[in-house]
């Protein structure tokens, strides 16, 4: 049975979600803003210390301007190798 805590697929997420933010020229701050979430947990986010709810997920997407199915999908990909 696979683990629910999946550094592999925690990493991959972390770099998915720091890309995106860079490509579209936002801060932690103003991401977290957009998202409606608190700056610092993005950061932990972004260094694979916390995993997001799907709320958040959504919200994330929604900041970023793609479908929370993308954050997922390069996810996936990413953690594949």
């Amino acid at each position: 049975m696979p683990r629910a805590r999946d550094e592999t697929v925690i990493a991959a997420f972390a770099d998915v979600l720091a890309g995106l933010r860079r490509a579209r020229g936002l801060t932690q701050e103003a991401l977290a803003h957009e998202a409606g979430i608190d700056r610092t947990f993005v950061g932990l986010l972004e260094t694979g210390k916390r995993q997001p709810t799907l709320s958040v997920l959504f919200a994330l997407a929604g900041a970023l301007g793609v479908k929370p199915e993308k954050l997922v999908a390069d996810t996936r990909s990413r953690a594949a190798g």
